[in-house]
């Protein structure tokens, strides 16, 4: 026996979530929303900016998976281990690989590893942030701002649902 579905049901779909996009990576179609264009703190959904960033530098040869960056006091003091955060546990003075800084970023969240590679990019993590919310207007990002690359808290630093949909679209493609 067939059972048809309810129409009503299917429609009152709904998340604790104070903020939600549901965008069909395909068609670009969005499947579900609530308040997606509501300024929210991203906090580590920062770095997938963070990442894509440098991956836009090695699309540009201005950077190679296998160049390796300092780190520095600042990154070890406001990212590593002493800051009490996600961190690739990066002593001062180590040299890291930017593949292996990389991976500690997307594996481990890892606050050191974004401000060495911000620092190394850029010469401090506040000027990469800058840089992070101009790419962001480029690709269509509407209301995004970044200060950090880390996600820590900044009243100034926001995304929408929406403008995370969008960056995590174009980061999978």
């Amino acid at each position: 026996t067939a059972v048809a579905p309810d129409p009503a049901r299917a429609q009152t779909a709904d998340t604790l979530g104070r903020e939600a996009i549901v965008v069909d990576v395909d068609t670009g179609a969005v499947l579900f929303e609530k308040d997606a264009d509501k300024r929210m703190p991203p906090a580590s959904m920062s770095k997938i900016m963070t990442t894509y960033l440098v991956y836009q530098r090695m699309r540009e040869n201005r950077l190679k998976p296998d160049d390796a960056f300092s780190v520095s006091e600042n990154a070890w003091r406001k990212g590593g281990a002493k800051s009490g955060g996600s961190t690739m546990f990066l002593n001062p003075g180590d040299r890291v690989k930017v593949e292996d800084l990389l991976r500690g970023v997307v594996v481990q969240s890892g606050n050191d590893a974004c401000i060495v590679l911000a620092e190394g990019l850029a010469s401090s993590e506040r000027a990469f942030a800058e840089d992070m919310t101009a790419l962001g207007r480029k690709i269509g990002l509407k209301d995004s701002n970044f200060v950090n690359t880390t996600g820590w808290p900044d009243p100034d630093h926001y995304m929408t649902a929406r403008d995370l949909a969008t960056l995590s679209v174009r980061l999978i493609r």
